[in-house]
């Protein structure tokens, strides 16, 4: 009986630093993150259409995406400077990390990324018009949309 006991044990250590290693991989990425923001939103696309310009246009002090983690648990901030001493938020709340590579904005539904380089990207699939209507005031389809974030002090 205790080399059954033994071999459970060590099969229940197996399976746990498993989903230890995979924790510690979304950890990893979102301390990354954390770690080299804000981030100047550098780019926005769909399919169709880059909101490159209109972005310029309507910020033309550009627009930052913050992540934080810690105690009061995983959130983000998107801002735009309004003066040199005031910003105006335009969304915020938590951040849950699905999966690898997977990001859970709340309001912003779900997105995957990864990193080129010193570059973010983002790729949403479904539910962009929240997050074109907090951007634009506009937004009435879903539509794909990838966006690239460059670290604040590029």
């Amino acid at each position: 009986m205790p080399v059954v006991g033994a071999l459970l044990l060590c099969f229940g250590g197996v399976l746990l630093g498993g989903c230890d290693s995979a924790g510690s991989k979304r950890a990893s990425l979102y301390q990354r993150l954390t770690s080299e923001g804000p981030w100047t939103v550098e780019q926005l696309s769909s399919d169709e259409f880059d909101y490159k310009s209109k972005l310029k246009e309507q910020y033309p002090q550009g627009v930052t995406i913050t992540f934080r983690g810690g105690d009061g648990g995983q959130t983000y901030r998107i801002e735009t400077p309004r003066s040199s001493d005031s910003t105006e938020v335009l969304a915020e709340g938590a951040v849950g990390l699905p999966g690898d590579n997977v990001l859970q904005m709340a309001s912003f539904g779900q997105w995957t990324y990864e990193f080129e380089a010193s570059r973010a990207v983002f790729s949403l699939q479904f539910g962009s018009r929240a997050v074109l209507r907090t951007l634009f005031s506009s937004g009435s389809r879903n539509e794909n949309l990838e966006m690239k974030l460059a670290p604040g002090d590029d």
